[in-house]
């Protein structure tokens, strides 16, 4: 009986078909499949449908009638999926038996249900669909999962199916209300807010809100500098910070030049090897060590996934279960001669047991590598399967002991004290290697009594600092924290919010276009950013997924949810646009290009209605003086020589090129 098994990439398909037979490799209109004896294995690229509203034409909201397309239906950016729907279509019709290969988790629940129900028209709870689990794509785990076929999940179905019904209520029905209010106002833009974007937009516009409202505290710290045996270093006051200058100055004036060794105190602690990783805590630390954003380091974990170098990444579980054959996988990468050393170690070890962490995911381990040898990486590639394997490696570890030496100071009865921290059993350290992120603060040998030489005392000036901006790293862990979003779409959701234009730097500040949606918002419609709400959904997607809730349920509770809010959002439409678009205007006067051309104003680059950009005049709506932009990104990047007016370049599909906005500047003329 011919077989169909759906996967969700195309390397994914030839990977599968290799593992469970001698595979042909066919094409039809551009794109391959496999053929294993009577199995087909064809792929899909992702989402190959979406959800898209029945009746298009008129922009009004709520709206909820809604329906699954093929996605190059909805959008043009999805063009290049119809090619594989209608390979999956026309193979679909010899087959009488269908199995989802796609990822383990929800997205990959969604993508096969889809798949299977609409293009090959068949009932995915039927008797002739089955699942194929698996968290790596090595030969191994592609063969066991293909001898262990599993039942449809329902559970995972129904809550994917839950989410992205109740994100494309949220988004478009938003969005479109926010967009509608601020055109109405002459703001000729696009706006956007979703179920999860508005309470993190709201997060993190608190955080500025009060980093704002910061005002510095002035403290002082009193530090002496010894010399013993011609190694300076530094002791503090016992008092910490002194808010008061005087009383500083007065323990200051006591110091002599001699200081007394009055107490030594060691403190031993064993320090535990780290957990392996989940996806939150992979793209923290990829964020402290390399600097690359999370949202760069899933796009190459999963990279590494599909090409079976590593497990399945988008895992919230820190534990890898004893099933794995560590061993194998610890001998197979001592044939990387970065790693002889670790595996040498790790492979004399009588037994091998990482040290879990608490987080489980009932779908797949802890991200770990698999064996496979990657070749020619690239640089960023190369970064995350170190960190992957040293991590690893890191599990099996013994545990570090750290000393922690502090020292008393006697002079003239005012006390101050000196620290240092010392390793003394490096144990996983050594495993971890240079992503360790403990510090030698070594001092030289002191005894109890010693007299030492005072060099100089120092009174230092310092204020107290305001809260620390949140980062790409520190937002994803607090989300998670909060439970906003799921570990697959957290990083995709603060890129939106950059995207956007709500948010800018890397030390994360909400722009004046940001704040105002979070503050009129707050004041006519505090539900949109409400952080109870959308953990409400998420905790009943859980339950969705478990059985214990019905889908139906949650989908009429997010209805009525967002038809109160519209309706609250409506009774003052006319305000929240008024405000937006006051923002908006402010938020693009931008600099000065030059003066305009016909009247007393300045040219400015504007937004138009459309997406694009267009130099306008300051003075608008009272002047409607215009110049046109080509579609493309534009910035200033100079001052024209010849007329002093604003030098543009814009960067489109094709080269980039640089213009002055004058029109009749005298550069332009043809005589």
């Amino acid at each position: 009986m011919p077989k169909l098994i759906v996967t969700e990439k195309p390397n994914v398909a030839e990977r599968i078909a290799e593992s469970i037979g001698v595979a042909e490799k066919k094409r039809r209109d551009g794109i391959s499949y496999y053929v294993v004896g009577d199995v087909v294995v064809a792929p899909a690229v992702g989402h190959i449908y979406t959800l898209m509203e029945k009746r298009k034409g008129l922009w009004k909201y709520p709206v909820f009638e809604i329906e699954w397309v093929p996605s190059y239906k909805a959008s043009k950016n999805s063009a290049f999926t119809r090619k594989y729907l209608d390979n999956i279509k026309h193979l679909s019709k010899r087959c009488d038996e269908f199995i989802n290969a796609c990822d383990y988790d929800i997205e990959g629940e969604v993508i096969g249900y889809n798949v299977i129900k609409h293009a090959c028209g068949v009932d995915p709870f039927s008797g002739k669909v089955h699942r194929m689990r698996y968290s790596s794509l090595t030969h191994k785990s592609i063969t066991e999962a293909y001898r262990s076929l599993e039942k449809i999940n329902r559970g995972m179905v129904d809550a994917g199916l839950t989410r992205h019904v109740l994100d494309w209520y949220w988004g478009i029905n938003l969005s479109r209300a926010l967009t509608l209010a601020i055109r109405r106002a002459r703001g000729y833009t696009t706006l956007s807010i979703g179920r999860v974007q508005g309470p993190v937009l709201k997060l993190l516009a608190s955080r500025d809100r009060k980093i704002n409202a910061f005002r510095p505290e002035p403290y002082w710290e009193l530090m002496m500098v010894l010399l013993k045996d011609r190694i300076k270093f530094t002791a503090l006051h016992v008092e910490g910070r002194f808010w008061d200058k005087e009383k500083a100055l007065k323990s200051k004036k006591k110091c002599g030049d001699k200081a007394v060794v009055k107490k030594i105190s060691r403190r031993s602690s064993r320090k535990k090897p780290p957990y392996p990783f989940d996806l939150t805590t992979l793209q923290t630390e990829a964020y402290r060590v390399f600097k690359i954003s999370p949202r760069d380091t899933l796009q190459m974990a999963q990279e590494l996934y599909t090409n079976a170098f590593i497990s399945y990444p988008r895992t919230s579980s820190q534990q890898l279960p004893s099933d794995i054959d560590y061993r194998d996988i610890i001998k197979k990468l001592s044939a990387m001669k970065e790693y002889k050393k670790e595996t040498r170690y790790l492979l004399s070890m009588k037994k091998l047991k990482p040290k879990n962490g608490r987080k489980k995911d009932p779908a797949h381990p802890a991200i770990h590598p698999t064996g496979e040898i990657p070749r020619n990486l690239g640089r960023g590639k190369e970064k995350i399967f170190d960190l992957i394997c040293r991590r690893f490696f890191a599990s099996f570890g013994d545990y570090a002991i750290r000393e922690t030496l502090s020292v008393e100071f006697d002079n003239n009865r005012e006390v101050f004290i000196s620290k240092g921290s010392t390793t003394l059993e490096p144990g996983w350290q050594t495993l971890y290697g240079r992503y360790t992120r403990f510090k030698e603060e070594e001092l030289p040998p002191l005894k109890k009594g010693e007299l030492l030489g005072v060099e100089d005392v120092l009174l230092h000036r310092k204020e107290t600092q305001p809260p620390n901006r949140y980062t790409p790293s520190s937002i994803i862990r607090e989300m998670e924290k909060k439970n906003l979003g799921t570990k697959a779409t957290r990083s995709q959701i603060i890129d939106i919010l950059f995207r956007r234009g709500y948010l800018k730097g890397k030390s994360i500040e909400v722009t004046p276009l940001g704040l105002s949606v979070v503050d009129t918002l707050e004041k006519y419609c505090p539900n949109v950013l409400s952080e109870k709400l959308t953990r409400k959904f998420e905790s009943e997607m859980e339950r969705i997924r478990s059985g214990e809730l019905d889908k139906e349920r949650v989908l009429e509770e997010g209805r009525a949810a967002l038809v109160e809010i519209t309706d609250e959002f409506k009774r003052s439409e006319e305000e929240i646009g008024a405000e937006l678009a006051k923002s908006f205007r402010s938020a693009n006067q931008g600099e000065n290009l030059g003066p305009c051309l016909e009247c007393d104003g300045n040219l400015i680059l504007r937004k138009s209605k459309y997406g694009g950009f267009f130099v306008g005049c300051s003075n608008y709506p009272k002047c409607t003086f215009k110049i046109s932009i080509p579609k493309g990104r534009v910035r200033r990047t100079g001052k024209c020589p010849s007329c002093g007016y604003a030098v543009l370049t814009l960067t489109s599909s094709k080269k980039p090129f640089s213009f002055c906005i004058n029109p009749k500047c005298k550069s332009k003329r043809r005589d």
